[in-house]
């Protein structure tokens, strides 16, 4: 069994902040001997007085921040000196001594959480997808030009503000909502997945798995796997319907397989992930169902000849990015 405990993983048990795999270890080391539950103990007192000697302080918070800052920082000027312990030292007194050198730790550690809890941290996808895995565990895929802020650690409160478009997969945490901020829409999730996509003040909420809650103004309305609502500025109700592809999530994968996907949904998208001005001018070829792999890396023209040998009486007249089909 380990006979020594790291402190740091002592004090973050006592604050409540040990991993599960922590807290069982130490409740093991605490009960295999005497002396473990004792220096436990011992660390609890240090910790504890050094928290009522924080809250003491006359120090503002910035000013004893910067004090602390300073102290460690400063180099040290000369070696500790090492002085014998009397075998019946109190350690009452030990503790007394030790909180002037853990008071200043434990007000550095309180202020940095303090400010943390505060701090406003933004994530922006420029011209490239973005993944990113956010404080709680949870994952966003950002489409290009779009971003997300936040405020704190989301250990207490999940809330994004969200431009143009993400995907989220949440971690569950009944005891912190996930909500998304966007126009004048709030969407509410426990643990689930789904797509929010704003773009002139539309909002679209596709769900691909579990349930949301979506509120704008007075209305709210709950979408189950598999269900959407769109969003326009003038809508006085919402209307669920359902999502019949996985178009949605295109920019997720690096290749995406359009299975049967009509022609003008394909195109939709395809605008929007190469910014091309593509236009179906033949009517009757709107609904014609494509099966092709698309890696989103290929050149737009690739893309195009892969679309056009689905329907060989299909012509795709233009250049660049402007397009007629025909």
């Amino acid at each position: 069994m380990k006979q020594d405990m790291s402190e740091d993983i002592l004090i973050k048990y006592i604050l409540g902040e040990a991993s599960t795999g922590e807290r069982q270890e130490i409740e093991t080391w605490k009960r295999d001997s005497d002396a473990n539950a004792k220096k436990f103990e011992e660390v609890k007192i240090i910790l504890e007085t050094s928290k009522r000697l924080a809250q003491a302080s006359p120090l503002g918070e910035a000013e004893a921040w910067e004090k602390f800052k300073e102290k460690r920082a400063a180099p040290k000027r000369e070696p500790a000196k090492v002085v014998p312990m009397r075998r019946n030292t109190n350690w009452l007194q030990i503790a007394a001594a030790a909180v002037l050198v853990l008071g200043g730790g434990w007000i550095g550690y309180y202020l940095y959480q303090q400010n943390a809890a505060t701090q406003v941290v933004n994530i922006q996808a420029k011209n490239q997808v973005r993944v990113d895995t956010l404080p709680d565990g949870s994952v966003v895929h950002l489409n290009k030009n779009s971003g997300i802020s936040y405020v704190g650690t989301f250990k207490s409160k999940r809330e994004i503000t969200l431009t143009g478009e993400a995907f989220f997969d949440v971690k569950h945490n009944e005891a912190a909502p996930f909500t998304v901020h966007v126009n004048d829409v709030t969407i509410k999730d426990v643990g689930t997945a789904f797509n929010v996509k704003s773009k002139e003040h539309n909002t679209q909420i596709i769900v691909e798995s579990g349930i949301v809650q979506v509120t704008r103004s007075n209305n709210a309305v709950r979408l189950n796997r598999n269900e959407m609502v769109s969003i326009n500025p003038e809508d006085k109700q919402l209307k669920v319907e359902k999502s019949t592809d996985n178009l949605y999530g295109y920019y997720k994968e690096s290749v995406f397989n359009a299975n049967a996907v009509p022609l003008s949904r394909l195109i939709d998208v395809l605008n929007q992930a190469y910014n091309a001005n593509i236009k179906i001018e033949n009517a009757a070829l709107r609904n014609i169902p494509i099966t092709i792999p698309i890696k989103w890396t290929d050149p737009l023209s690739n893309v195009l000849n892969a679309i056009k040998g689905t329907t060989p009486a299909m012509k795709i007249i233009g250049t660049g990015n402007n397009i007629i089909i025909q």
